[in-house]
């Protein structure tokens, strides 16, 4: 089971005492305790932080990118995607530069002495760069689009584990090279008030986020080369494809999966947006535990499939997460793409996990929840350009880099842009985006045809839902975006709405339950200080507001790590009903009530 554990931190005087005329000091016989009219409010900020259960224990996520086994010379301008011979010998997942430096090194070093080596196996490695990726994907052109298709005014929260310190000179050498807009950049203190401000319209912000539990800190975590790699791809390609939206990049301390749904919570705490998570780790039965986290009003949730062919990985197995799988991309510099299954691309179907109403009102042949939703390119030998800075150094080095982790910042990026348009038409962000997915484009021929490009060919198994179809598979899901029409659709799309009680998608998925009471009546004796706690649950949610009336004269109320703290100093024989509204920041209410019993002895 999850052990939820609230922290309470109040946003203004933690205490609120009632004074009144009349009735304090009544005779320890008197029916009621005197009421006084006017109301208590405390407004909280809740922390929720989420502890790993037993069988999570020990479990962590890994970084799901690819570098293709080359160093790539700075890029050079020109219409034709780059060509290069790559060591086949190589493994390509989560290589970092330092590994790409020591295997190539032999050959290196019998290249400058004249040594003879045997014939290396090569493989042939093609690299893209943004505007490359925008034309093959029918993104607009920078120079031709629009503040709203650039992601103007929306915010993408990259979750990742670890410490990268060169991520604002890495996101910087990018821009410039391929004349992206330039990024700001800024740490949030520990102290930041959260929600944070509104995203800017007019320019793209880089703002780093160190988390503890689901709290701000100002400790920066480890180094680790393959997470900083990492964070690098994530950053730069989220960027590429929303250029105007703020990207807020949230460090883990580790990648355990609670303290890497802990940062999810912490992105949740900070406002809207889209939430992308380039890791994964095996489904298990444990993985039900964190579905909550994923469930906060006007939050889009993105994740990758995984590197490892046929498999199932948390997080892109939840049925609130969009899962994105990976392809093959082949394109000449114009015209049409073409696109294939990549052979290491995750996707299959859950053990654990329920068949959600999207997938069973449209799909046929699964049991359970499949995955994935979407996919975009891959394969690091189709590979995108990303800048990678060692630690010591200046100088931005150039990698062809691939994997699911490539993938979901991108899509990121086109659910940030098709959010920005939604606000330049006056809709609400789309929320969790499954519905529209499935049901309003994969159930609608010509809607499907329009958005999508069916990928139908190759496999990422030998099972018998690995092999790629016509229409929705497990490898690719419903295929790649042709992003103009998909960003159209999306943008006039039914959003997910919320309803008093619980938080609903056009699916009918339950994601968050309203805040309420657990704590019906409390006892004391008269003449002698009362104390208790009234308890309350409130999921999901990242600030409360509480109000109280009915409160008798000389009652203290405070917030505590377990509810409301409830005082009396002096306390009048009688019962006292208190009625207790709580409202989150998700605009759900309830209202309960607490009766408090003081026997006269």
């Amino acid at each position: 089971m999850r052990n939820t554990r609230l922290t309470w931190t109040l946003s203004l005087l933690a205490t609120a005492a009632l004074t009144a005329c009349g009735g304090g000091g009544g005779a320890a016989g008197s029916d009621t305790a005197t009421l006084q009219a006017s109301d208590v409010t405390l407004p909280v900020a809740l922390s929720v932080q989420l502890d790993t259960p037993d069988e999570a224990a020990g479990v962590e996520a890994l970084p799901g990118f690819h570098l293709a086994a080359v160093e790539l010379g700075e890029p050079q301008d020109g219409e034709a995607p780059h060509q290069a011979l790559a060591d086949a010998g190589v493994a390509t997942k989560g290589l970092t530069l330092a590994a790409l430096d020591d295997a190539l090194r032999p050959r290196a070093l019998a290249a400058a002495t004249g040594e003879a080596l045997p014939m290396a196996t090569t493989t042939a490695v093609t690299t893209y760069t943004p505007a490359q990726i925008r034309a093959a994907y029918a993104l607009p052109a920078l120079a031709n689009a629009t503040p709203a298709q650039l992601g103007a005014g929306q915010t993408i929260y990259i979750v990742n584990a670890k410490h990268d310190p060169n991520v604002a000179a890495e996101l910087a050498a990018f821009n410039a090279k391929f004349g992206l807009p330039t990024c700001t950049t800024r740490t949030l203190a520990a102290s930041t008030t959260l929600p944070l401000a509104v995203a800017s319209t007019s320019g793209c912000e880089l703002v780093v986020a160190y988390s503890s539990g689901a709290n701000l800190t100002s400790t920066a975590p480890a180094y680790d080369s393959g997470w900083a790699t990492e964070i690098a791809l994530d950053v730069q390609w989220a960027h590429a494809t929303a250029p105007l939206a703020r990207l807020v990049l949230i460090e883990a301390p580790d990648a355990g999966v609670a303290s890497l749904s802990n940062a999810v919570a912490l992105a949740n705490k900070m406002g809207a947006g889209v939430v992308s998570m380039s890791f994964g780790a095996g489904e298990g039965s444990w993985t039900a535990s964190y579905d909550g986290v994923f469930g906060a009003s006007g939050m889009s949730y993105v994740a990758a499939t995984g590197d490892n062919g046929a498999a199932v990985s948390w997080p892109s197995v939840s049925t609130k997460v969009v899962a994105v799988g990976g392809t093959t991309l082949t394109w000449s510099g114009s015209g049409t793409r073409t696109e294939t299954t990549w052979s290491g691309t995750g996707g299959g179907t859950s053990a654990y996990t329920a068949l959600p109403s999207y997938q069973s009102s449209t799909i046929s042949g699964y049991a359970r929840r499949a995955v994935a939703d979407v996919a975009f390119n891959a394969n690091p030998n189709s590979g995108q350009y990303v800048a990678v800075i060692s630690p010591g150094t200046t100088a931005a080095r150039w990698v062809s880099a691939g994997g699911t982790s490539l993938s979901t910042p991108q899509w990121a990026g086109l659910l940030a842009v098709a959010n920005s348009m939604r606000a330049a038409g006056g809709k609400a962000a789309l929320g969790q985006p499954h519905a529209a997915l499935y049901q309003q484009i994969g159930a609608v021929p010509t809607q499907y045809a329009a958005a999508f490009k069916d990928v139908a060919t190759g496999a990422n198994g030998s099972c018998t839902t690995c092999t790629a179809k016509t229409g929705y598979d497990t490898p690719t899901g419903w295929g790649t975006p042709n992003a103009t029409s998909l960003l159209t659709t999306l943008s006039a799309a039914t959003s997910a709405t919320t309803t008093s009680g619980t938080t609903t998608t056009t699916s009918s998925t339950t994601v968050t339950t309203a805040p309420k009471l657990t704590t019906a009546s409390l006892t004391g004796v008269a003449g002698k200080a009362f104390s208790g706690t009234i308890g309350y649950s409130a999921p999901g949610a990242s600030s409360l507001s509480i109000s109280i009336s009915g409160a008798a004269s000389g009652m203290s109320f405070a917030g505590t790590n377990g509810g409301i703290a409830i005082g009396w100093a002096k306390p009048v024989a009688g019962k006292t009903t208190l009625t207790i509204t709580l409202k989150d920041n998700l605009g759900q209410t309830s209202t309960g009530t607490v009766t408090v019993t003081i026997s006269a002895s």
